[in-house]
């Protein structure tokens, strides 16, 4: 069944690296996700501009953890926030790579 996973429950942002010029936020799923599932995520939320989506990369953990293959999720942005459509994943846990342009000036308030 194809849902909307909701953060806390469905995902967690594992961590959020900041940068001069680009940010990158690493999301973890829980090990249940299919293809089709979507994640939402405001990225000026996380200090990347609303406009400045550079890249999103995907893997896929399988059987048990043990086996890791790329699967990038499919993207669409709109308002500041990235819908990421889940690949390749069938009762499995999924790490995502979102990586965009800082937010100029914005210093240690994000």
């Amino acid at each position: 069944m194809v849902e909307l996973l909701v953060e806390g429950t469905g995902y967690e942002i594992a961590g959020v690296q900041r940068g001069d010029v680009y940010n990158t936020i690493v999301i973890k799923t829980i090990n249940t996700v299919d293809s089709g599932d979507t994640i939402v995520v405001d990225l000026t939320k996380y200090g990347i501009s609303a406009t400045g989506l550079m890249g999103v990369r995907g893997d896929v953990q399988t059987v048990g953890n043990s086996v890791v293959s790329q699967s990038d999720p499919t993207t669409a942005v709109a308002a500041g926030s990235v819908t990421l459509t889940l690949t390749g994943a069938t009762n499995d846990a999924t790490t995502i790579f979102v990586r965009g342009f800082a937010v100029p000036n914005l210093g240690s308030e994000v």
